[in-house]
C-alpha cells in the first residue's frame, strides 16, 4: 500500500472513532466519577402520591398550588385552575432528580449558582416545598440556575441545595418551577385564527358601535356598510383589530367583580365560521387594564365554547393597557375623505 493511501486510511479512522466516541458519550447514561449519585429528595420519591400542595418562594414572592377535589388550582391567585402538566412535570423531575456532582459548600460563592436565600427580595433562586394534604412538607429544596448540556444534548441539569445548608449539588434534572404566573397558568385564554372570524363588532363606551366583517376575498376585512364618502386612513386599520381581538393573554386574574373602580371602556365581540362567539368587556383607567371574556355557541362550535368557558367563567384578567388602545378604536379616527 502506498503511503499516501495508508495515510489516507489512517485519518478516516481516526474520525470515525471520534464520531463513535462522542455518540456514546451523549447518548449514555452520565455519572460523574467523584461522587455516587443519590436521591435529591428520597421522601418525595417515597411519598409522591401524598402531594397536596406546592409552594414556591422566589425572592419573597409565594406562589401556591392545591390539589382542590382532585383539581390543581393556584391558591395564591383565588384557585384559578393550574396548567395540570406543569405540576405534574416538575413533581417527576423533581422525585427523580439525583445529586451527582459536589459543588462549592461556601455560603460567599451561592450566589455564582443562582442558591443565594430565595427569600431575600429579588432573589433568583426558588425554594420549592412540597406539602401533604395538612400543608406539612414532605420535602423541599432550594433551586438555583439551570446548567445546560451538563449530561449530554438537551439533558440539563440544576443546582440545587438543602434548605439551611451551604452545601451545593448537580441534581441531574432541569428544575423549573418559578413564582411567576404564566409558569402555573396557560395564560392565553382566547386564541382563534383570524381567518375564521367572519365578523366583529366593537363598541367603545361613549360612542356608536361598528361592524367588521370578513371581505370576499376571505384574506382581509373592512367597515360594513362603509360610512357614504369615507375610506380608511390606513389600509391595515381593520386588519390589526381583528389580530387584536383574535387572542388575550393575562398577567394576573382574579374573580370577577361587579363593583370596581376602573371605567368602562367598551366591548369588542366576534363570531368564527363554526358560530363561536367571543365577547370581551374591557375597562381601564389608562395605567392598569382588566378584560371579562365570555364565549357561547351551539353545535360544532358549543365544544370550543365549553372549553374556554373552563378556564374564563367568573374570572377577569389583566391585561396590557395597550390592548385597550389597539382594540377600543373610534370608527371616527378610523376614517377620513374619500377625496383626500
Amino acid at each position: 500500500m502506498k503511503p499516501q493511501n495508508f495515510a489516507i486510511l489512517l485519518v478516516a479512522a481516526v474520525l470515525s472513532f471520534g464520531v463513535a466516541v462522542t455518540a456514546y458519550v451523549t447518548h449514555r447514561p452520565w455519572t460523574p466519577a467523584n461522587v455516587n449519585a443519590q436521591p435529591m429528595l428520597r421522601a418525595l420519591k417515597a411519598d409522591a402520591s401524598k402531594i397536596a400542595g406546592i409552594e414556591i418562594n422566589q425572592g419573597g414572592k409565594i406562589m401556591k398550588i392545591v390539589d382542590k377535589n382532585g383539581k390543581w388550582v393556584i391558591a395564591s391567585h383565588e384557585n384559578y385552575p393550574a396548567n395540570t402538566e406543569a405540576v405534574r412535570k416538575l413533581i417527576l423531575a423533581a422525585s427523580e432528580a439525583q445529586l451527582t456532582e459536589r459543588k462549592t459548600g461556601k455560603k460567599s460563592k451561592l450566589g455564582l449558582l443562582g442558591l443565594s436565600d430565595p427569600t431575600v427580595k429579588g432573589a433568583s433562586s426558588r425554594l420549592i416545598r412540597f406539602l401533604d394534604d395538612k400543608d406539612r412538607p414532605i420535602a423541599e429544596i432550594v433551586v438555583g440556575n439551570e446548567k445546560t448540556g451538563a449530561f449530554g444534548n438537551n439533558k440539563n441539569g440544576s443546582y440545587v441545595r438543602k434548605p439551611n445548608e451551604d452545601q451545593a449539588w448537580l441534581a441531574n434534572r432541569s428544575i423549573v418551577a418559578t413564582a411567576a404566573l404564566n409558569a402555573w397558568a396557560k395564560t392565553r385564554v382566547v386564541d382563534v385564527p383570524t381567518n375564521s372570524i367572519k365578523t366583529a363588532s366593537i363598541e367603545v363606551a361613549g360612542e356608536p358601535a361598528y361592524t367588521i366583517d370578513r371581505d370576499k376575498d376571505g384574506k382581509s376585512f373592512d367597515l360594513t356598510p362603509m360610512p357614504a364618502g369615507k375610506k380608511l386612513k390606513y389600509v391595515n386599520s381593520i386588519d390589526e383589530i381583528i389580530e387584536s381581538v383574535s387572542y388575550v393573554d393575562f398577567k394576573d386574574v382574579r374573580k370577577a367583580q361587579t363593583s370596581d373602580t376602573l371605567k368602562n371602556a367598551g366591548k369588542a365581540t366576534f363570531q368564527t365560521d363554526k358560530g363561536l362567539k367571543v365577547e370581551l368587556d374591557l375597562k381601564s383607567d389608562g395605567k392598569e387594564a382588566w378584560v371579562t371574556v365570555t364565549p357561547s355557541g351551539e353545535g360544532d362550535a358549543k365544544k370550543d365554547a365549553d372549553a374556554m368557558s373552563a378556564l374564563v367563567s367568573g374570572w377577569e384578567f389583566k391585561v396590557p393597557v395597550g390592548k385597550v388602545s389597539s382594540l377600543m378604536k373610534k370608527q371616527a379616527d378610523l376614517l377620513e375623505d374619500a377625496g383626500s
